[in-house]
């Protein structure tokens, strides 16, 4: 099968594409047809080899975690026939997306909403699965309450402003001066440019998503409301996030030292600190594109590319100015 893979830790010239084993389906696994394949940021600082003691490679690695595709085959005990349109996010431990074919634990698995293309649902699944956790399962957002949007028209932040607008909140997002409009038609109430205002003086806010941190993380936390959750995206996971994916909780505990200030603010101002990471989940996936095929919500491709144009996808993402998401067409 052709590939885009990864010969050892680094910049993109460790990238390359070409021909690679067909990889073999174990007993509860799928073998795919990947149509399309969604990046997302994360990918480049595992390719630098920033998370190799979590989840080491061996290489050549494929990358990609996203895939919409075919069933070629599925234990006769899934869910799951030869044919049927599927999408999913690859363990953290096993990228494999930018092929002709990948191998996925069935539970992974989900149906491909059916209002989506294949690369439109190629572009959702971590972004989706990653906002709908942290939504239901840590800030346990309700009905009525003020949401803060940080990067209002990046792929997490867009599918954010609309699942939030689903659940029946006010909702603010920050982007720069070109992003106005553009969020607003994805249902911001209220748009914030962040070169000319600050975003706390759109607030207080019963809840901050922030898909910037940084700088940003003291800022959200001080612009919340008396019980207000903050929730950080970009390398600020907690104890309870590591523990989920497998650390010992002494493990974990360590990992998440660096957020201990951020969790003590919070919790100077009656208010929660949450650092989740994304888990792969077919049954949260299936409950997604019910809400996806309901009209909620709907997904936005800036650019798609082909294997061998990786490096040039990671350099578009790491500007960190793109609107929606960027996929691979193997």
């Amino acid at each position: 099968m052709r590939a885009a893979f990864i010969t050892g830790y680094g910049d993109n010239t460790v990238l390359r594409s070409g021909e690679l084993p067909d990889p073999t389906p174990g007993a509860d696994e799928a073998l795919i047809e990947v149509r399309a394949a969604g990046i997302n940021p994360v990918e480049i600082a595992m390719r630098q080899g920033l998370f190799h003691a979590a989840f080491p490679f061996s290489f050549p690695q494929v990358m990609g975690y996203d895939i919409a595709g075919i069933v070629l085959s599925a234990p006769a005990s899934s869910a799951f026939r030869s044919g049927d349109a599927v999408w999913a996010r690859l363990p953290n431990s096993r990228p494999g997306a930018y092929a002709e074919l990948a191998v996925v634990p069935v539970d992974l698995l989900a149906r491909k909403p059916q209002s989506l293309s294949f690369e439109e649902a190629a572009s959702l699944p971590t972004v989706a699965l990653t906002t709908w956790q942290a939504f239901t399962e840590r800030a346990h957002v309700s009905p009525g309450e003020r949401v803060l949007i940080q990067a209002g028209a990046g792929g997490v932040g867009l599918f954010a402003i609309q699942l939030a607008k689903h659940m029946g909140c006010h909702v603010a997002a920050t982007g720069g001066p070109s992003t106005q409009e553009f969020m607003a038609q994805f249902g911001a109430d209220r748009t914030i440019d962040y070169t000319r205002e600050a975003f706390e003086d759109a607030g207080p806010f019963d809840v901050v998503y922030d898909g910037v941190c940084g700088p940003l993380i003291e800022r959200g936390i001080d612009s919340l409301r008396d019980d207000g959750r903050y929730v950080g995206l970009v390398r600020v996971a907690d104890s309870q996030a590591y523990c989920e994916i497998g650390f010992p909780p002494p493990v974990a505990a360590k990992a998440a030292a660096g957020v201990l200030p951020f969790i003590e603010r919070a919790r100077a101002r009656n208010a929660e600190f949450h650092g989740p990471l994304t888990r792969p989940d077919g049954a949260d996936l299936e409950e997604i594109a019910r809400i996806v095929d309901s009209g909620a919500i709907r997904a936005t491709v800036s650019q798609t590319y082909s294997l061998d144009q990786l490096a040039s996808a990671y350099d578009a993402l790491a500007g960190g100015h793109t609107r929606g998401k960027l996929v691979i067409l193997p």
